[in-house]
Parts: C-alpha cells; sequence; structure tokens
C-alpha cells in the first residue's frame, strides 16, 4: 500500500485512536493496528478497525478505562 498524501511506503504499527464523544469528552483508543507512511508520518486505519471502535463508542458506558488522563485545554 501506498500513502496516499505522499506515495511513501506504508508500515503497520500499533497506535492511538482519539475519538471525541457528543458532549466533547475525549476517548483514547491504544494498541490500535495502523498503516503509518515512513516519508510523512500519515496514519491510516482499516475499515475492519474503524468498524470495531464504532461499535466501542456506542457502547462506551460499558468499556472500564486503563488510565484517565489530566489534559491542559487552552482558549484563545
Amino acid at each position: 500500500m501506498k500513502c496516499f498524501e505522499c506515495g511513501g511506503e506504508m508500515i503497520p504499527i500499533r497506535g492511538m485512536v482519539r475519538m471525541t464523544k457528543k458532549d466533547g469528552a475525549l476517548l483514547i483508543f491504544r494498541g490500535i493496528p495502523l498503516s503509518q507512511c515512513r516519508q510523512c508520518g500519515e496514519q491510516y486505519i482499516s475499515g475492519e478497525w474503524s468498524e470495531k471502535i464504532g461499535n466501542m463508542m456506542k457502547h462506551e458506558k460499558d468499556l472500564t478505562p486503563q488510565e484517565i488522563l489530566s489534559v491542559p485545554v487552552i482558549a484563545v
């Protein structure tokens, strides 16, 4: 697979996917299989994993977080 942005070589990695809930809260899914471009760093997620994350978002109340982060928010 070639990168859609620059045509570079894609390599398999495990990374993070950030999703925003309807109330604006942030959820981070770690360890997701992604493809990342060696040249520009663009990342792609498979349709299969997009669907899995979508299903997890629908049942987000049933998920148990492994970690809770504090994130600074800056208003401008």
